[in-house]
């Protein structure tokens, strides 16, 4: 817009024409690259939108599944469920059977089941120290 305007500026001050249709013609292409670049930003944004919703869902079903199979063992297979799931899946790398084991141990038998007690409290000091870089 500025350049158009600047082109306006020059055909009124008399310039030559060539120079103001030089002007016009990269105020038009400014704004075209200009406009595409927005859209290619926007199309990433919205595809990086999907994919994080795509995600969530595939973690919010896998938790489904994990308390379907820890129902069975647990009068509270959703909440083993979902602490196992996180603690395997969100970058904590436990094996989900030995996280459900431990949660359901420490949910089940509290106070009678010291080595998964000490288990989920070194998961815990590992959180909080991935938390405190």
């Amino acid at each position: 817009m500025v350049l158009a305007g600047a082109a306006v500026v020059l055909l009124i001050a008399g310039a030559p024409t060539r120079a103001a249709l030089a002007g016009v013609g990269f105020a038009l292409a400014g704004a075209a690259l200009t406009r595409a670049l927005d859209i290619a930003a926007q199309r990433r944004a919205e595809a990086a939108q999907a994919q994080a919703s795509r995600l969530r869902d595939l973690d919010e079903t896998r938790r489904l599944a994990y308390a379907i199979l820890n129902a069975r063992r647990s009068r509270d297979g959703v909440i083993i469920a979902t602490l196992a799931s996180a603690l395997a899946h969100h970058g904590l790398a436990a094996d989900p059977n030995v996280a459900a084991e431990h949660v359901a141990s420490v949910l089940n038998a509290p106070g009678l089941a010291p080595e998964s007690e000490q288990w989920l409290r070194q998961q815990i000091d590992r959180i909080t120290a991935e938390l405190d870089r």
